[in-house]
């Protein structure tokens, strides 16, 4: 028979099974915890490191997108030239647009356009800064119709077609400019306007009947003029020194000053001191003063100057012409009308 076992021993026994059982139960608990925890601490460092690494990658983007578009910015645009496989490619730059400009002949005897081939070389050098639409002296391509950035006429409007050609010429221009003095101021053809038309048609056709004769006009009489290259012929230097300015749009003023100044910066003796009429105090200087350097006088061909005193300078012809040779001269260039008019707003005036 088994010995019993007294009632403290047993008491004391299994007290001490149960608090070895909740010390390893909650050594189990605190365990399972702190793997829980470890987990959870890994999750979450992985999760910053992922959103860092995201955070790097859009802002490496962000500067490598930043540095190509200012690459691209601060980089001219080129083109590639369309060249055979395995050649070498050239890559070229785009050239700055040039302004359109076409010279228009009407009826006339095209001597200012000849001016500008007498210029040479230094025409040439103009020319290849402009894109030369019409300019028939020198090329034969076939006009588009476009747009011009500026048109130069030459001569009088006297045929339909060359009414039609003016009025397109003002309607395609930026700025139209009157070349010489035909264009201007009707030139040596309106010399017959101061005399019978059917009369002056004799002297070139022997039968008139049919023959159209209308009176010349400037080409203003039918469109706006911007500016005017004046002169018979034009003059060369003139035109280098104006065409940059109104190729940039702009319209230069001539300076108000007679050939007198001119012709004294030549060293030249007045004729008018030598009792030799010449026109240059009331005429617009510019020329050269190429006539008097000849020693022949001033007839005007540049037109009246803004402060040009008509009525002293007759006076100061009577001793040298008459009324009607002076009437003859005034009438060659087409300066009859302009001091006609002139005269009658000083009388308004």
């Amino acid at each position: 028979m088994a010995a019993s076992w007294p009632a403290s021993l047993v008491f004391l026994w299994y007290n001490k099974f149960m608090v070895t059982k909740i010390i390893k139960k909650k050594k189990s608990v605190e365990k399972k915890a702190a793997v829980k925890k470890t987990a959870v601490v890994k999750k979450a460092k992985k999760v910053v490191v992922s959103k860092s690494a995201t955070a790097n990658k859009k802002k490496a983007t962000a500067k490598v997108k930043k540095a190509s578009l200012k690459k691209t910015i601060s980089k001219p645009k080129i083109k590639k030239s369309l060249v055979p496989a395995g050649e070498k490619r050239v890559l070229v730059k785009n050239k700055p647009k040039k302004p359109k400009i076409a010279i228009v002949s009407l009826t006339s005897c095209e001597g200012c356009q000849f001016v500008l081939l007498d210029l040479g070389t230094r025409f040439l050098d103009f020319a290849s800064t402009v894109e030369m639409v019409d300019f028939r002296l020198i090329e034969d391509d076939e006009d588009d119709g476009g747009e011009l950035d500026l048109v130069l006429v030459e001569g009088n409007p006297v045929t339909e077609a060359n009414h039609k050609t003016l009025l397109s010429a003002r309607k395609r221009a930026k700025i139209l400019v009157a070349l010489g003095n035909c264009a201007a101021m009707g030139g040596i053809p309106e010399i017959k306007n101061y005399h019978a038309g059917a009369a002056t048609a004799k002297h070139v056709y022997k039968y008139i009947h049919g023959i159209s004769n209308p009176e010349i006009k400037e080409i203003d009489n039918f469109v706006k003029v911007d500016f005017t290259f004046p002169g018979c012929p034009i003059t060369g230097e003139e035109f280098l020194k104006y065409m940059p300015e109104l190729l940039s749009g702009k319209i230069p003023v001539l300076p108000d000053q007679p050939v007198c100044i001119e012709c004294k910066a030549k060293g030249n003796t007045c004729l008018l001191l030598e009792k030799k009429p010449c026109f240059g105090p009331m005429i617009l200087g510019g020329c050269d003063a190429v006539c008097p350097t000849a020693r022949m006088g001033c007839q005007g061909c540049r037109g009246l100057r803004p402060g040009g005193n008509v009525k002293a300078m007759k006076a100061a012809l009577k001793t040298m012409m008459t009324d009607e040779e002076f009437e003859n001269t005034v009438e060659i260039y087409g300066l009859r009308d302009d001091i006609e008019e002139r005269e009658r707003k000083q009388r308004i005036i």
